[in-house]
């Protein structure tokens, strides 16, 4: 597959931002964010033949038109991230927008075993290279392919978002872009009151800012558990009901011990993550559309030595987020120090992390966000996915499209992929292709 930069601009909100919002504060929930880009590429087939689609991204182009509207709601996107005064520049500098050409169908390229590491050809940003004053804080790259079909790839600076508001923002573009109205999409930017700034270091992942420069290689699946491999891995358990979303992280996490435990010839400790969106879980409820990043994190552990059966993975990850969603209820709280919730487990994140002995996973979902209801003019996406990112132990769930299976996106050190795509878990439950 060749991708062809037809064009490259900067797209500005159609309405300037006013002095008065210039300057855009950081959370301290901002702050704890790892140096990153988020990336998101969302795909739609051919509507009405290349007509559609051409009128979509010619020069007076419908996108490029509702982009410059709804960047006037979210006008952070176009400004620049400051980081000696943590705090974002709304000088409306632009967000990047590219038009490309890509040489094959949309199902040549999703009719196989998607490789990965092909998809970061659809986005036009580095996944480190972010959180300098010359870094955009949103590309775009808009691809269309010989058959009309589109596909269009998002990355946004982590540093002020995340999957809760990319998710937002395009749905807010999206209904712009069919409706030419962006009276339904108010974003709230009241996250630095809630959770005002204070000096934080971020999760240390050492993301390089370019792929090439990674310390290790790195390796990029996807696995798809279905519905019918997610019904019967809940008749494989006892007790409460438990969600699709914790069944397939048990399956996940043990394979992931597995994997530690053949390249170490013994059991060792395991430290698992899992971001929580907090909109919604406090008290008073932040709104939905609260801009920047709003998560804390949900922790769990298994001892080294510790055997674990897959009904324990079970009840120790579904008994980390109840006890976490509980506690949210108190993050506003004035009479206790409500940001510790918050902060704790980070700090204890960074502790593991280094932690040569310990076997450390990040579990991220994007379930439940509504990335197929993206309707541009061209129908709602076939597919939703990520790309190749460098890292190690990451895995990032999304919903497939029907919304009754779950895709994971694995990420590992490229010696380990053989040994995760043996597992015993993996081979009895999860499929390969889209």
């Amino acid at each position: 597959m060749k991708v062809q930069i037809l064009s490259k601009k900067f797209v500005k909100p159609s309405t300037p931002t006013p002095p008065s919002l210039r300057n855009y504060k950081i959370s301290f929930a901002d702050e704890l964010t790892p140096t990153m880009n988020v990336p998101l590429i969302l795909y739609y087939p051919a509507s009405n033949g290349n007509t559609a689609t051409t009128s979509l991204v010619s020069d007076s182009n419908q996108l490029k038109r509702s982009l410059e509207r709804i960047l006037t709601r979210f006008y952070p996107l176009a400004g620049r991230y400051i980081k000696q005064s943590r705090l974002i520049d709304c000088n409306d500098q632009g967000v990047v927008y590219l038009v490309a050409k890509v040489n094959v169908q949309l199902h040549d390229l999703l009719g196989q075993e998607v490789e990965a590491g092909e998809l970061n050809q659809l986005i036009s940003c580095e996944i480190g290279a972010a959180d300098e004053a010359s870094d955009p804080l949103l590309v775009i790259q808009v691809n269309t392919f010989e058959c009309g079909g589109l596909a269009v790839g998002v990355c946004c600076s982590h540093r002020i978002g995340d999957a809760s508001t990319i998710a937002s923002f395009i749905y807010g573009w999206a209904t712009v872009s069919q409706t030419n109205s962006s009276d339904g999409i108010c974003p709230s930017f009241d996250a630095a009151t809630f959770f005002p700034g204070r000096g934080l270091d971020n999760l240390p992942f050492n993301i390089p800012r370019s792929m090439k420069d990674a310390d290790f290689k790195s390796a990029t699946k996807m696995f798809a558990f279905n519905k019918k491999a997610i019904s019967t891995l809940r008749a494989m358990c006892h007790g409460p009901r438990v969600s699709s979303l914790q069944l397939v992280n048990a399956i996940l996490w043990k394979a992931l011990i597995g994997v530690d435990h053949a390249k170490h010839g013994r059991s060792r400790a395991s430290f698992l993550i899992q971001p929580v969106n907090l909109r919604g879980k406090t008290n008073p409820p932040l709104p939905q559309h609260t801009f920047g990043n709003l998560w804390g994190l949900a922790t769990a552990q298994v001892r080294a030595g510790e055997n674990m059966a897959f009904q324990d993975f079970v009840d120790l990850l579904g008994g980390s987020i109840r006890k976490y969603v509980k506690d949210c209820g108190n993050v506003l709280s004035k009479e206790e120090d409500g940001y510790k919730i918050v902060i704790d487990p980070f700090m204890k994140s960074n502790k593991t992390m280094s932690d040569s002995e310990v076997n450390f996973c990040s579990f991220t979902s994007w379930c439940k966000f509504p990335f197929y209801e993206a309707d541009f003019g061209l129908g709602k996406p076939i597919w939703s996915s990520v790309v190749k990112m460098p890292f190690k132990n990451l895995v990032i769930l999304m919903d497939d499209k029907e919304g009754e299976g779950i895709e994971a996106w694995v990420h590992l050190d490229a010696a380990d992929m053989s040994l995760f795509e043996e597992d015993s878990g993996i081979i009895a439950f999860a499929t390969f292709s889209v």
